[in-house]
Parts: C-alpha cells; sequence; structure tokens
C-alpha cells in the first residue's frame, strides 16, 4: 500500500515543471526535498527550531541548494514570497520527533490557505494532509475548502475502511 506522504507528493508529481514550490510546514524535511528536486525555487516555512534544523540537515547531505527555510508561520508566507507559486504542501499536526504539544491550527492553516489560493498559479496544486489529531482542525479546514469558489477543484483522498486513517486534500486552480 502506498503511504499517504508517497501519495501526497504523487499528487504533486502532475504538476510537470513548476518554478515555484512552497513547504507551508516542512517538518524533516521530507516535502521540502521532494520539491527541491522538481521545482527551480522552494520556500520552506516552519515554527520549531527542529524541523529548520531537520530540514537543512536534509538539505545538505542531498546537496541541495534552491530552498529557503525560513523559522515563520506558515499564514505569514506571503510576506516572503512574492511571486505566484506552482505547487504547495501542507503536512498539518506535529513534529513527529519533536513536542507533541506544538502543532497546527485551523484558524492559521485557513488564513495561510485564504492567501496561497490568491497566490497560485493557474494549473497550480495545493496539497493538504491531514491526520485526525484534531478532529476541529481537520472538520474546519474541510468545510473551509469544501466552499471554495467553482474556480477550484476540490478532491479528497481518503481510506474509507480504516478509522483515523489520514487523508488528502487537494486543491487545483482551472
Amino acid at each position: 500500500m502506498i503511504s499517504i506522504v508517497e501519495l501526497s507528493h504523487k499528487i504533486l508529481d502532475e504538476f510537470k515543471e513548476p518554478n515555484i514550490a512552497i513547504d507551508m510546514t516542512c517538518g524533516n524535511g521530507h516535502d521540502t526535498l521532494f520539491l527541491a528536486k522538481k521545482a527551480k525555487k522552494v520556500y520552506a516555512f516552519d515554527i520549531q527550531n527542529e524541523a529548520i534544523s531537520n530540514t537543512l540537515k536534509l538539505l545538505e547531505e542531498n546537496k541541495i541548494n534552491n530552498v529557503s527555510v525560513l523559522k515563520e508561520s506558515h499564514d505569514l508566507f506571503d510576506i516572503f514570497v512574492s511571486e505566484k507559486f506552482d505547487l504547495a504542501i501542507y503536512n498539518l499536526g506535529y513534529l513527529p520527533s519533536g513536542n507533541h504539544d506544538i502543532k497546527t491550527n485551523a484558524r492559521i492553516v485557513i488564513n495561510s490557505l485564504e492567501k496561497a489560493i490568491e497566490m497560485m498559479n493557474s494549473k497550480g496544486i495545493i496539497v493538504i494532509v491531514i491526520y485526525l489529531h484534531d478532529l476541529y482542525e481537520s472538520n474546519a479546514i474541510t468545510d473551509f475548502v469544501s466552499n471554495l469558489h467553482e474556480n477550484f477543484d476540490v478532491m479528497k483522498y481518503q481510506i474509507l475502511n480504516k478509522e483515523q486513517s489520514p487523508y488528502i486534500i487537494k486543491i487545483s486552480k482551472r
């Protein structure tokens, strides 16, 4: 069976030759590394020192130099990214190896998404990986994206026969 991370990367891989990509929650750097191998320029955000350190280490080990890693909340990404982007990924929840009390927040994610849908290029893709650690967060984000304008296609990828299975939301611009 394909992992949720592999599936999120397969979805992002639908966009051929992206210029700008954003990892909104860089965590341990795996999504950042994937994007860096695909896009010309990548921005990676996280609020935790451990996540920034893990990401920088992984990028250095792989000799990647097209990434700006920023210790900042992803809802402020528009301060650092002025150009329209092709791909973005949010991997929600908490840093697996870190403090589980530090986690994403529905209000902040939705604020970031409101900006992101305005700044994505046509045919752009946003992927949101949602773990069911926080039902309020997952429900609030799902409700928000379910009500996006018809200029966007919103899809949900979910394993139906496994309770508490994470799922992916894909937002694409027509």
